[in-house]
């Protein structure tokens, strides 16, 4: 443990001995054509019982190392080059599996992108954009598609994206398509557009300002696996489903902010028809005090599958999304069988300083079906012979903190802990989880 502590604090040192204009270092001698950028980042991690079984030896403390350096080359006003490469490690021996926490030198976005004003007054277009290669499909809030950068790795695309921007409303339509990249073995080349995971997206993503800045998106997304995919009781197969949704968000000068999305699912799962869904709405009160308090209340549905032998797949398929952020910080839940009852409480008392604290009331849409993870992952099924289950799967508590140092080093702190449910002392291991983390990052 004092290991872990020495190194974050010497990053948070560092952040504090950057000069005021440290970050235009990189750039400040390079042409115009050229810009790079670098990121460090560091996070040491607590876990305890995150199998829920306080008898088995599962108490964790490791560090995460990621790296980045961004080069963009811009030759002409038009087209822009953008490559990323990423260094991802864990300082840990002891798990045997670090695919998930470790990627050495790993080319994590590398495309090419042509934008130019083309006046179409008959459609009220001015703007069009190609990019093509390997990149994010990050969108809305990042609950169906997002780039998941809390991840030691994050996730990326092979594919391109045609985008139009019209006038009216100021709207921007992106039409786009690719396969999921796969992360190898940390010393395994992630190949460029080898095919290999299989994992396959085609939608469009519509965004507008209207109605007094209002936020309206609309969306259809096609997801096409050609490997299995679990569900837990609905089985284990290829999937092809299609989301269909829209998004409204709001701030009014009063203090009081809205968000609402929806989303319906419907496609082929084995011999299965989907028929799922999806809903999200938030309202939330910042109140006019120098610490800028806010209040807020959310609710999460994700569909369950409460009887998987009668021919059709309702449990909601969750796509590729950014789950860490919104449904408890230990990632324990991902928005499939899900109804999550978010309370949050936050405030500023420094210009730069946030503190933040959530209570997740998290139970099963069903307990018939899966009690699934962030990672989309079936975690646990009760067992066919048990009958009257509570859904109730736990409350979870997140603490958290961040800290501008300057504009270059941000410090991101939290504490959590699960409390658990019903659900899981009905149907196994059920003790009680705990997550400490402390995030340095330095942006040049």
């Amino acid at each position: 443990m004092k290991k872990h502590v020495l190194v974050c604090l010497s990053l948070m040192l560092a952040g504090f001995a950057q000069p005021a204009h440290a970050g235009e270092l990189l750039n400040k001698h390079l042409p115009s054509y050229l810009k790079a950028d670098i990121e460090f980042r560091h996070r040491m991690e607590y876990r305890q019982n995150f199998d829920f079984n306080d008898n088995a030896d599962d108490e964790d403390a490791f560090d995460l190392l990621r790296s980045r350096l961004t080069l963009q080359w811009i030759p002409v006003k038009t087209v822009k080059l953008f490559t990323q490469w990423q260094d991802s490690r864990i300082a840990n021996d002891e798990f045997a599996n670090k695919t998930t926490f470790e990627n050495f030198m790993d080319l994590r976005q590398l495309y090419v992108d042509y934008e130019d004003a083309i006046l179409i007054d008959a459609i009220n277009m001015n703007k069009l954009s190609l990019r093509a290669g390997r990149q994010e499909f990050s969108y809305g809030a990042q609950r169906l598609l997002g780039g998941f950068n809390w991840s030691n790795i994050a996730q990326t695309f092979d594919g391109g994206k045609l985008g139009a921007h019209f006038s009216t409303f100021h709207t921007q339509l992106d039409i786009f398509a690719g396969e999921k990249t796969n992360n190898k073995s940390p010393r395994q080349a992630d190949d460029l557009f080898d095919g290999s995971n299989k994992d396959r997206i085609w939608a469009y993503y519509a965004t507008a300002k209207a109605f007094g800045e209002t936020l309206i998106e609309n969306y259809l997304i096609r997801r096409a696996t050609y490997k299995n995919i679990s569900f837990g009781p609905g089985g284990s197969s290829e999937i092809d489903d299609y989301t269909f949704g829209g998004r409204l968000k709001k701030s009014f000068s009063n203090g009081v902010d809205y968000e609402l999305e929806a989303a319906g699912q419907w496609g082929d799962f084995r011999d299965q028809d989907v028929a799922a869904m999806m809903a999200v709405g938030i309202l939330g009160y910042t109140f006019q005090a120098p610490w800028q308090p806010r209040v807020a209340f959310e609710f999460d549905y994700g569909s369950g599958d409460s009887d998987p032998t009668d021919g059709k797949l309702t449990t909601f398929d969750n796509l590729y999304p950014t789950n860490h952020l919104f449904y408890g910080f230990m990632d324990f839940i991902s928005l499939q069988n899900l109804n999550d009852y978010r309370f949050q409480v936050s405030a500023k008392p420094h210009k730069k300083l946030k503190l933040q604290a959530d209570l997740h009331l998290i139970s099963l849409d069903t307990p018939k079906d899966s009690f699934y993870s962030a990672g989309r992952a079936v975690t646990r099924t009760a067992a066919a012979s048990l009958s009257g289950v509570s859904p109730h799967v736990g409350n979870e508590i997140d603490l958290t903190a961040d800290y501008k140092i300057n504009n270059y080093v941000n410090v991101h702190a939290g504490y959590s802990r699960f409390f658990a449910g019903k659900y899981l002392q009905e149907t196994g291991a059920n003790d009680d989880a705990d997550f400490a983390y402390v995030q340095t990052t330095l942006s040049l």
